[in-house]
């Protein structure tokens, strides 16, 4: 497993799945990435344990002895309504990847829908979507620079800083990095067109991760631009004020986290 992989904090699971298999794969990928995990073997077991305790997400089977996944689902959402508590996510995991049946289980009551085998991607995107604000941050900075030459020179900088480094050497391989993986902090030169920094920046604001920005000294800035990015600044050569851009940008990351 890659070290920027993301990673949770404090994050209570509730797995029912009858498969013992199954069981034992889940619960692994689960507590590899910092997701505690509690285990039943049918859905009635999974009723009866979300009754008695509180989880942050339930990961639920649909084909199980006793009482299906739906059952339960429907089940739990009653108790749920009848004892004015809080929602817990239910999220189906399942073999049953036919068109349409990602719809059928939201219709059901279900929060999401994740296909067996499971697509780490996938998986990883699903839970970002519920937890955004239990992840943990890592100390890899993403960095895309226009030249390798640039890449290598903002790299050897922020690891004399004690971070790792993961350099995008195409604009494509920024966006699919930026999109599977959590970093610390990003920086990355203006791309042009418009079209793709329009681009870039709308996965940036989604995110919500401390970025520097860098730009040509003619380049007009926007308000959208202002919004989005944490840092602008034209081209950087010097150490000193690398680090102190970092270090502004990691304040920005401490107040992220603790406004949340």
């Amino acid at each position: 497993m890659r070290d920027n992989l993301p990673m949770f904090n404090n994050l209570n699971a509730l797995l029912v799945e009858d498969n013992p298999i199954n069981r034992k794969m889940m619960k692994y990928t689960l507590n590899n990435i910092g997701i505690n995990c509690d285990i039943a073997q049918n859905g009635q077991i999974g009723f009866d344990m979300r009754k008695k305790n509180s989880y942050d997400v339930i990961f639920m089977d649909i084909q199980m002895p006793i009482m299906n996944g739906i059952e339960a689902t429907k089940a739990i959402i009653k108790y749920e309504k009848d004892n004015n508590l809080k929602h817990i996510p239910i999220i189906a995991v399942t073999a049953n990847a036919m068109n349409g049946n990602r719809e059928k289980f939201l219709s059901e009551g279900m929060d999401e829908f994740i296909p067996k085998p499971i697509d780490l991607n996938l998986f990883f995107n699903i839970l970002k979507k519920f937890f955004r604000e239990k992840r943990v941050y890592n100390k890899t900075i993403l960095i895309y620079k226009k030249t390798v030459i640039e890449a290598k020179i903002i790299g050897a900088m922020v690891k004399k800083l004690g971070y790792k480094i993961n350099i995008a050497t195409s604009i494509d391989e920024f966006k699919n990095l930026l999109q599977n993986d959590y970093y610390h902090t990003i920086l990355l030169d203006r791309v042009e067109p418009d079209t793709k920094h329009k681009d870039i920046s709308k996965i940036l604001k989604n995110i919500n991760t401390p970025t520097l920005l860098f730009i040509e000294k003619d380049t007009k800035i926007t308000n959208n631009d202002r919004k989005i990015y944490s840092d602008i600044t034209y081209e950087i050569t010097s150490f000193t004020e690398i680090k102190n851009k970092i270090l502004n940008l990691q304040k920005r990351l401490q107040s992220n986290k603790s406004s949340i």
